[in-house]
């Protein structure tokens, strides 16, 4: 059995969220008969960060249902019904706003996954929607066994020290991914993901 913690720390750069270190190889993922995965995700306790939850949910399963075919996520009331558990907590001195645990045996994820968020604080001109989007759709991508992306402009970006922000050009398309968030971005990390998990169609 392999553990893995997955972990996504605030980071701000003009007022943008950015991902930390990871433990996943890329070998971990979810058999094909899993899909979609019951999710549960707990009330962030205002209306606006309840909706960027949810937006996260579907754009996962939009481009799940285009480059795989299935959607990922069935979301369901209560938690004990959940094969994905996302809960809200409070403010942890380390600063990180999302932590994965990831267990697997053999490569194959096991149930449940639990994922802890921390609901963004007023900051500035940071939108909290924004950020809020940004670390649950982050973390559902580890949830289904996606690893840090070295790609500046990914969602799934990045481990420390994995991209050089020193690099103005590579610091700018961080930045703009990180203003406009799109699950799009890691179109063709999921769809390679899970054609080496799932052998071809």
């Amino acid at each position: 059995m392999r553990r893995a913690l997955v972990l996504a720390a605030l980071l701000l750069f003009g007022g943008v969220a950015a991902a930390s270190q990871t433990t996943l190889t890329g070998a971990e993922g979810h058999p094909r008969f899993r899909l979609p995965l019951r999710l549960h995700v707990a009330s962030f306790g205002d209306a606006g960060l309840d909706e960027a939850a949810a937006r996260a949910v579907d754009d996962w399963n939009a481009l799940a249902r285009e480059v795989l075919a299935t959607s990922v996520f069935a979301t369901v009331v209560r938690a004990q019904d959940a094969q994905i558990v996302v809960r809200v907590e409070p403010p942890a001195a380390s600063g990180l706003m999302g932590v994965t645990e990831v267990e697997s045996d053999g490569g194959i994820i096991r149930l449940p996954v639990r994922i802890a968020i921390v609901a963004p604080q007023p900051r500035g001109q940071v939108n909290r929607d924004l950020v809020l989007y940004q670390v649950v759709a982050h973390e559902l991508g580890h949830a289904l066994g996606l690893a840090h992306a070295a790609d500046p402009r990914s969602l799934m970006c990045c481990a420390s020290g994995q991209v050089n922000l020193d690099d103005p050009a590579t610091r700018e398309a961080y930045l703009a991914a990180r203003r406009r968030p799109d699950v799009r971005s890691v179109s063709a990390q999921l769809t390679e993901h899970y054609r080496r998990i799932w052998g071809p169609r």
